[in-house]
C-alpha cells in the first residue's frame, strides 16, 4: 500500500579532502574523483542510501528520486501536464495515478531474460520511449532526471542533487525485486492480504489506477537536508547525504514447483495375465488385455494429483542433514498445505512454496550474512525436501481386481494398485527403499531411500523428471530365480531394453500409428509390437515435466510370490509382501505406511530447474513433447542437457538413457520433454499461475 511520510533519519558523511583522494565509497556505491572533482564550492551534492525491509533485508530495483514540482513556465503547457502535472508527489494524472518511477509497461530483460513487471502499474516511460518520442525526453531531463534504481544489495546513489531540502520518493512493486519477488498467492498465504484484492484464483491483482490500492505497491516521501559534496572552501570537506527508506510490507521467500502426472485407462494394470493352464513367468510382466491399444499412450489417464511434501526444519542443521543417520528421516516434518498454495487441474499441478531455512540479511558491504532463526526480521533463502505423488481413488478409479485363479501349479492371487512415487529418489542396484537399510547390523546410507532430498532456492521455478524403466521377461518358465547381474529381478529379465516384446516389456509406452501421435508424446527409439518390429515407444530414459504412474499387480501362489511392478522384486513364498499391503514401515515424522512405491533403485527422481525464460521456450515449442535437446535449444539454455541437469544422462540406472533404448548402444544425448498428456499443459498451466508473459 501507499504511505505517507515516514520518519527516517539524515545520516551524513564527512571526509576531509586530499587532492589525491581515490574513489570514495558508501555502501556499495563508488564515486569516481576523475568524474565528480570539478571545485571547492560545490552547489550540489550526493544522495546514497538503502531500500530496507525484514529489517535488514536490501530491496532490489526500487526506484529512487528527488522530486520537482511542476515549474510556472509549464504550467500552462498541456502537452507537459499531460505527462507530467505534478506540483507535489500526491497530485494525480490523467489516468488517475499519482507520482511514481513505476513502468508504464512491461519489458523484456536481456540480462535476466524475463519480462517484467507481470502487471505494469505505474507511469514511467521505457528508455526505447524516450528514444522515439521527443516530448517524453524533454519531461525526463527536466523532471526525472535525478532518479536511480537499487542494485542487488537495495543501495542507490543519485549524484548532483541540488544542496537544500528536497524531497526525496521512493516507489517499490514487490512483484518485481528480483530474487524476493513475490507473487500474488504468496502475498495471500504469507502476508495475509485479503483474496478480495486479486483476481484468477489469486493469480493477479485486481486492476486499479489508484496506487494507494494496489496491494503490492509502496510509495514514500521523505524531506532530506542535501550537503554540498565538496564542502565549504575553508576547510575543503566533503559530504555525502545518506537515507535509507524501510518499507513496511514484510517480504516473504518462495519457490514454485509445477508439473504434469498421466496413468494407465481403467482397466489396464500390467501384470496378472495367464494362460489359464500354467503359471508362466512371463505373463506376469503382460500388460492384461489388448496389446496395441492399452500400451499406447492413447490410453492413458489424467486426474488430479495428491501431494505430500516433507521438510527439514530450521533446527535441523546442514551439519545433520550431511551425516545422513539412519534416523534422519525422523526429523524431517509433514508441511501443513495451509503453508503453500495449490493450484491444481486434471493432469497439472502448481505449488508455490514458502522458504523456511537460512535466513539473511545483507550487511553495508553488500554481502548476505546468515542470522540465526531466532533474529528479528531476515528472509529465508532456501527450503530443504521432498515431495510424495500418487492419484488417489478418491479421484480416479481403478479396476481393483483381486482374485483366486486356480491352475496347473496351485492357486494364485491377483491384486492390482495403482503405484506411488518419492521425488527426489536414487538408490544403488538392487537396493531400494525398504528395511534392509541395515547389513549386518550397520547402517548404510547409500541405500536410504527415505533421507534423499533437495533444495530449493528462493524465487526458484522447478519441475519434476522421473527416469521411465522398462523390464522384459518372455520366459516360459515358472522357476522364478535371481538374476546375478540384476540383483532383485528375474533371471531372465532384460533391463531398459525398448528394442524387445513389448507385450511382455513392462513401462513401455508406444507411441506408433496416427491414433498415437495425436497425443504428441515423445519416442526415444523402437519397440515389438505384436510381433512386428520398428514400432515407435518410448522407455528406458529420462522424460521431464510429465510423471507416469503406472498401474501394477502383484501375484501370490502356492509356489511362490512374485511382483512385477516397478519394484520388479520377488518374494519367495513365505515372505512379506510389505510394500504391497499397508505396513507402518516410516516415511518421514510419523507419517508411515510405504505400500505401492515406486522401486527406487531403478525409478530415480529429481527436480530440474526451469528458469522463466525456459518456460517460454517451451511454451512455444510446437508440440506436446518431444527431444529438446541441441537441435532445439542453445546451450546455455538448455536447462537439461547433460552437464547441468540432475545425475546426467550417462548416469542412469541399469544401463538406460541409451540410443535408441538399447543398453549396449552409445548414450544418447536427446532430452525428453511431455508437457501433459490429452488436456494438461503444465507449461501452459504455470505460465497462467505465474503470470509468465
Amino acid at each position: 500500500m501507499s504511505t505517507g511520510n515516514t520518519a527516517n533519519t539524515d545520516k551524513y558523511i564527512q571526509i576531509k579532502l586530499e587532492q589525491n583522494v581515490k574513489p570514495l565509497e558508501s555502501l556499495v556505491m563508488k564515486i569516481g574523483t576523475e568524474d565528480a572533482y570539478r571545485n571547492f564550492n560545490a552547489d550540489y551534492g550526493v544522495l546514497v542510501g538503502r531500500v530496507i525491509a525484514n529489517n535488514g533485508v536490501g530491496i532490489p530495483n526500487a526506484k529512487i528520486s528527488i522530486f520537482i514540482p511542476l515549474k510556472d513556465e509549464d504550467a500552462n503547457n498541456p502537452d507537459i501536464t499531460s505527462i507530467y502535472p505534478y506540483r507535489t508527489p500526491r497530485d494525480k494524472n490523467l489516468e488517475g495515478k499519482r507520482y511514481n518511477l513505476l513502468p508504464r509497461i512491461s519489458t523484456y530483460d536481456f540480462n535476466t531474460h524475463t519480462i517484467k513487471p507481470r502487471q505494469p502499474f505505474g507511469s514511467m516511460f521505457t528508455k526505447f520511449e524516450l528514444m522515439v518520442n521527443e516530448l517524453f525526453m524533454e519531461v525526463y531531463k527536466k523532471y526525472y532526471l535525478l532518479t536511480a534504481s537499487t542494485n542487488e544489495s537495495g543501495d542507490y546513489m543519485i549524484f548532483g542533487v541540488p544542496v537544500g531540502t528536497q524531497i526525496v520518493h521512493m516507489s517499490v512493486d514487490i512483484t518485481d525485486i528480483g530474487e524476493y519477488s513475490m507473487n500474488p498467492a504468496s502475498m495471500v498465504t504469507n502476508l495475509g492480504y485479503s483474496p478480495n484484492l486479486f483476481t484468477d484464483s489469486n493469480t493477479r491483482v485486481k486492476e486499479s489506477s489508484d496506487l494507494d490500492d494496489l496491494p503490492h505497491i509502496e510509495t514514500q516521501e521523505i524531506a532530506v537536508d542535501i550537503r554540498p559534496f565538496w564542502g565549504d572552501s575553508k576547510n575543503f570537506e566533503i559530504g555525502i547525504t545518506r537515507q535509507d527508506f524501510r518499507i513496511k510490507a514484510n517480504i516473504a521467500s518462495q519457490f514454485t514447483i509445477f508439473g504434469s502426472v498421466f496413468t494407465d485407462g481403467y482397466d489396464m494394470y500390467w501384470g496378472g495375465e495367464t494362460n489359464g493352464e500354467k503359471y508362466a513367468i512371463k505373463q506376469l510382466y503382460r500388460m492384461n488385455g489388448d496389446e496395441e491399444l492399452k500400451l499406447s499412450i492413447r490410453s492413458k489417464r489424467i486426474a488430479k494429483v495428491t501431494e505430500k511434501i516433507y521438510y527439514y526444519p530450521n533446527t535441523v542443521t546442514d551439519a545433520e542433514i550431511a551425516q545422513n543417520d539412519a534416523f534422519l528421516y525422523q526429523k524431517a516434518k509433514l508441511l501443513d498445505p495451509s503453508e503453500y498454495s495449490v493450484y491444481k487441474r486434471d493432469g497439472d499441478f502448481v505449488f508455490i512454496v514458502n522458504c523456511n531455512r537460512k535466513k539473511i540479511i545483507v550487511n553495508d558491504l553488500g554481502e548476505k550474512v546468515e542470522v540465526p532463526d531466532s533474529y528479528n526480521g531476515g528472509i529465508y533463502t532456501e527450503f530443504k525436501g521432498f515431495i510424495v505423488f500418487e492419484i488417489t481413488e478418491e479421484d480416479l478409479k481403478t479396476p481393483n481386481v483381486k482374485h483366486n485363479d486356480v491352475v496347473a501349479n496351485g492357486t494364485r492371487s491377483l491384486t492390482s494398485f495403482r503405484t506411488r512415487i518419492k521425488i527426489p529418489q536414487k538408490s544403488p542396484q538392487g537396493l531400494g527403499f525398504q528395511s534392509d537399510d541395515w547389513t549386518n547390523g550397520n547402517y548404510n546410507p547409500v541405500t536410504s531411500w527415505r533421507n534423499d532430498y533437495f533444495t530449493f532456492s528462493a524465487n526458484g521455478i522447478y519441475s519434476i523428471a522421473r527416469f521411465h524403466p522398462l523390464v522384459n521377461n518372455e520366459s516360459g518358465s515358472d522357476n522364478a530365480n535371481e538374476n546375478s547381474t540384476y540383483n532383485g529381478f528375474e533371471e531372465a529379465d532384460k533391463i531398459n531394453n525398448l528394442n524387445t516384446e513389448s507385450w511382455y516389456n513392462v513401462g513401455v509406452i508406444v507411441t506408433h500409428g496416427t491414433e498415437n501421435e495425436q497425443y504428441q508424446f515423445p519416442s526415444n527409439g523402437t519397440t515389438i509390437l505384436d510381433g512386428a518390429s520398428g514400432k515407435n515407444a518410448f522407455g528406458g530414459n529420462w522424460l521431464n515435466f510429465s510423471l507416469y504412474l503406472p498401474q501394477l499387480s502383484y501375484v501370490v501362489s502356492d509356489n511362490f510370490e512374485l511382483t512385477v511392478n516397478t519394484y520388479f522384486r520377488h518374494y519367495y513364498h513365505g515372505l512379506n509382501l510389505k510394500y504391497l499391503t499397508s505396513n507402518n514401515e516410516p516415511i518421514a515424522d510419523n507419517d508411515t505406511d510405504t505400500k505401492w512405491f515406486l522401486r527406487s533403485d531403478l525409478n530415480w527422481t529429481t527436480f530440474i530447474t526451469v528458469p522463466e525464460n525456459e518456460i517460454r521456450i517451451f511454451r512455444g515449442f510446437p508440440k506436446k513433447g518431444g527431444d529438446c535437446g541441441v537441435h532445439y535449444f542453445n546451450q546455455q539454455n538448455n536447462i537439461i542437457n547433460k552437464d547441468n541437469y540432475m545425475y546426467g544422462m550417462k548416469d542412469c540406472p541399469y544401463y538406460g538413457g541409451k540410443s535408441n533404448g538399447v543398453p549396449t548402444n552409445s548414450v544418447d544425448d536427446n532430452i525428453y520433454f511431455y508437457k501433459g498428456f490429452d488436456t494438461a499443459d503444465c507449461i501452459d498451466f504455470v505460465s497462467r499461475v505465474l503470470n509468465i508473459q
